[in-house]
């Protein structure tokens, strides 16, 4: 492998740097926090909201900033000031929410790097077919309203993100998928992805990880050349595509892998150290 000079890491968090029970795996957090000693900037690029950081990147040491909503906001991590935002204006998301909200499905907006979700959805988490680990971060980081179209409309801040998850029947399906993919359909001036759950993520069109990564880079005065990047589901393509070296999980969907420029050990086997041996980022 050829060696090049890495001065920013980026990565997703589920599914990558965190193990299958939401876990750094000490060997990566050691190396993780050694890189950063030595002035690489470590930033987690994640779909979660600010609010929803796992606690694993809350004391992983050397992260500055948290790119969140996968792309939607940038956050210092120490202050939760947030950087940059490029958000779903109010007037476009109201009327998709809308159509969204006599359906049976969790369709949660993240603004100000908070969560909400609608008190009569809140039992629908029990039957999702995710680890409890995924069900507790959902529970204890959403905010439960009455009516999330008259909340939004009365404060009036646009949003970073939409997501939108599923309960599941019996047999295993998604219980007003098809229905939800039909009305996000209409609305073009979004960008709708999937965060490796069987979910569907909405943001503003043309934000990505990757939008957030090279504005992030141009704030920092780093090439895209000197950026590696993990990720290993849809909401991680552009930004695998856009980082001079994009790294897919050995656990990544078949399109992350398609795309990357590496495969490496899975999110369990500390791949993303192995990746870092093999371009020789690691001395």
């Amino acid at each position: 492998m050829r060696e090049i000079m890495i001065r920013l890491i980026a990565f997703d968090m589920d599914g990558t740097v965190l193990d299958d029970h939401k876990k750094i795996l000490p060997q990566t957090k050691e190396v993780l926090e050694r890189l950063a000693e030595q002035g690489i900037e470590l930033v987690p690029a994640t779909g979660r909201p600010f609010c929803g950081l796992s606690p694993e990147i809350e004391r992983l040491q050397g992260v500055r900033y948290v790119i969140t909503c996968n792309g939607a906001g940038i956050y210092e991590k120490e202050t939760g000031n947030c950087l940059m935002g490029d958000n779903i204006s109010l007037d476009s998301l109201l009327p998709l929410l809308t159509e969204l909200e006599p359906l049976s499905v969790m369709a949660d907006p993240f603004l100000k790097g908070k969560a909400f979700m609608s008190e009569k959805n809140r039992p629908l988490v029990e039957k999702m077919h995710v680890s409890e680990e995924l069900k507790e971060y959902i529970r204890t980081s959403r905010t439960l309203v009455p009516d999330l179209v008259e909340y939004l409309r009365e404060r009036g801040d646009d949003v970073e993100k939409l997501t939108i998850n599923f309960a599941e029947n019996e047999d295993g399906v998604l219980q007003g998928y098809d229905e939800v993919l039909t009305i996000v359909r209409k609305y073009p001036q979004m960008n709708a992805v999937s965060g490796g759950i069987r979910n569907i993520e909405i943001t503003k069109s043309g934000v990505t990880k990757a939008s957030a990564l090279m504005w992030l880079g141009e704030y920092l005065a780093i090439d895209r050349e000197e950026i590696i990047a993990f990720g290993d589901s849809e909401n991680d393509l552009e930004m695998l595509r856009a980082a001079g070296i994009g790294v897919a999980m050995e656990n990544a969907e078949k399109e992350a892998k398609e795309v990357a420029d590496f495969v490496t050990l899975s999110n369990t086997d500390n791949g993303i150290v192995y990746a870092l041996q093999k371009f020789g980022v690691l001395a």
